[in-house]
Parts: C-alpha cells; structure tokens; sequence
C-alpha cells in the first residue's frame, strides 16, 4: 500500500531545493508578515526565472542576483510600510488640502496645464448637484445623530489644520491694523506736541505768529 501512494505521490526535485530557498531567505529577512514575505519570493523568482535558462534555485550567480533583488524589494516594501504607519492624521489632512488646492488650482487655469476649458467647465458642472447634497447633509441630522460627529479622523484633523490656518490670517491681519493705528497716533500726537510747542513760544514771544502760521502750512503742504 505504502509502495503504491509512493509512486502515485511523486515529490518533485524542485520542490525541495525550493523550499530550502524559501526557508533560507524567509530566517535571513526575518519578516513580520510572512506570508507576504512568501508571495514577494515567488514573485521576484518568477521574473528571474523567466530571464535565465537555467534554474535559478540550482545556479550559484543566478541566486546571488535573485537573493539581491530580493532583500532590496523587500528592504523598499518595509520602508513604504513604515512611512505609512509613521503618517499622522494631520499629515493625511494636510495633503488632502494640498491636492484639493492642486485642483482648485488646474480648474481656475487649466490652460497653463493643457487642458481644454470645456472639459473643465462640463466636469464642474457635473459635480455640482452632488456638493449641495453633500452641504445639505453637512447642514442637518439625520435621526438625532449629526453628520458631523461622524467624520473619520482625517476630516476632523483637517478642519482643524483649516481653523489653525485661519487663525493665523487673523491674527496677522490684527498685527498689521495695530501697527497702522500705532503709526497714526504717533502721528497725530506728533502733530498736538508740534501745534502746542509752535503756540507756547508764540504767546512767550519767541516766534512771531506769522512764522508760526507759515511754518504750520508748509507743514501741511508736505504731507499733501
């Protein structure tokens, strides 16, 4: 009986230089999701295998090349994992602002990036009965429960962005008042000294009044 299910299952001879390879590479990358690991093994193999006449698992050069592209595919899909996971919800907010601004951007000038105004202007359109929804549903509850509450934390994280960055415009547009009002009443109390000082030595005798007076019109005449 053993005799027979021994010539029925065959193991093929690649099978487990294949395996051993696999093994190999999978304990020298020591990889958290091995399974990915596996199926980004057999994938590189695949295209290697497809460019050599040989067996790569067998042929000594053709390995090191495969093991290279390997670890370097692999050493990029972490890193790309790890950036992802690094990304804060601000940071996922702040570029969807940025691309919202891109084609804010492409649809008020479209010629500067090639493309036809019509087509710009047909697309809006279209879009239009589906942005007053959206501000309709924005505006109301549904069953008790507002809209609002439900926003992922990429939304929540850029409205906030939005409120810090409209913060900020106020506030330097109040620096900017302040510093007008604080150059106009340097001004004018520079002009009551001025007027005062000028009427002070006109009644002590030190200037006459026809000097004072010219001196107030010149004066005049400088800031027109």
């Amino acid at each position: 009986m053993s005799e027979q299910m021994s010539e029925k299952y065959k193991i093929p001879e690649a099978l487990r230089p294949l395996l051993e390879a696999l093994a190999r590479e999978t304990i020298r990358a020591q990889p958290t999701d091995v399974i990915l690991f596996g199926k980004l093994f057999f994938d590189i193999l695949s295209l290697h295998q497809k460019d050599c006449d040989k067996s790569v698992i067998s042929d000594n050069i053709s390995y090191d090349m495969f093991r290279m592209d390997l670890q370097q595919h692999y050493k990029n899909m972490t890193m790309k994992e790890n950036i992802m996971r690094s990304v804060s919800p601000e940071d996922i907010a702040a570029t969807k602002i940025q691309a919202v601004f891109r084609g804010h951007q492409v649809r008020m000038h479209p010629e500067k990036y090639g493309i036809d105004n019509e087509l710009v202007r047909r697309r809006s359109s279209d879009k239009f009965p589906t942005l007053d929804f959206k501000k309709d549903q924005k505006r109301h509850s549904i069953g008790g429960y507002s809209l609002e509450h439900s926003q992922t934390p990429e939304d929540r994280a850029a409205t906030k962005i939005q409120a810090e960055f409209r913060g900020y415009l106020a506030r330097k547009n109040v620096q900017a008042m302040r510093e007008q009002n604080d150059n106009a009443a340097t001004k004018i109390q520079a002009h009551v000294r001025g007027f005062l000082t000028r009427k002070r030595l006109g009644k002590e005798g030190l200037i006459s009044p026809s000097r004072s007076h010219s001196s107030l019109q010149s004066h005049k005449s400088e800031e027109n």
